[in-house]
């Protein structure tokens, strides 16, 4: 997460995103740099998650709820309680999937450098937007009852994704939807409730994770 956006990028808070209700234009960076600077100094945070998952090739769409919570530097988990039990766990060493909804005995594990950001959402997109991505402005939306800026950023080098879409709360600089386009078709949508940049401080056992007895670890 980003760290060079200071005085300037927090007039855009003030100044930027109010405005765009009156002249309906927006710089979609400097909104993007102005949000980036107001993760500079969050250390950790938590929200409740719905994804959309949507598999056009298997023709297979599944919808998800859970809470997501990410601590600086390395760690990450997204916990399900619908499915219930199914996780994506980053431990600051491996990334561990493991999806009991679809196979209770199969656990996927990867070193965590092979992610390269995919679980850092804050980092992914607001980090140094302008030498990643061609950024366009698109819309202001609702999103899970509050107006949010719609941004599409495509991405400048080779990545893992064709484009993302964000979604940006027009009253606080957080990010409140995220969706990622893959090049055959996947598209993953993650809205985000609840946002808690700060919250109390959590236990270490949330970025842990033990493959149950029995089940195969695959490794990646």
């Amino acid at each position: 997460m980003p760290g060079r956006w200071v005085a300037a990028m927090t007039m855009s808070i003030i100044g930027v995103v109010p405005q765009v209700a009156r002249s309906q234009t927006v710089d979609a960076l400097s909104l993007l740099e102005a949000t980036a600077a107001n993760y500079e100094h969050v250390n950790q945070f938590c929200a409740d998650f719905t994804q959309v998952l949507s598999v056009p090739l298997l023709g297979d769409e599944r919808t998800g709820t859970g809470q997501m919570c990410q601590a600086r530097p390395n760690k990450f988990a997204m916990r399900f309680s619908d499915p219930e039990g199914d996780l994506v766990v980053v431990d600051g060493e491996w990334v561990w999937l493991y999806y009991p909804s679809l196979d209770p005995n199969q656990v996927i594990r990867f070193a965590m450098a092979e992610a390269s950001g995919a679980y850092d959402l804050h980092k992914e997109f607001l980090e140094d937007p302008a030498t990643k991505y061609e950024v366009t402005y698109e819309a202001l939306d609702d999103v899970a009852g509050r107006q949010a800026h719609r941004l599409r950023l495509i991405p400048r080098a080779r990545s893992s994704y064709e484009a993302a879409v964000i979604w940006i709360d027009h009253q606080d600089p957080v990010l409140r939807q995220v969706r990622i386009e893959d090049e055959n078709g996947t598209v993953r949508t993650i809205t985000l409730e609840r946002v808690d940049l700060d919250p109390v401080t959590l236990d270490e056992g949330w970025f842990t994770f033990t493959p149950p007895p029995g089940a195969q670890v695959i490794s990646r």
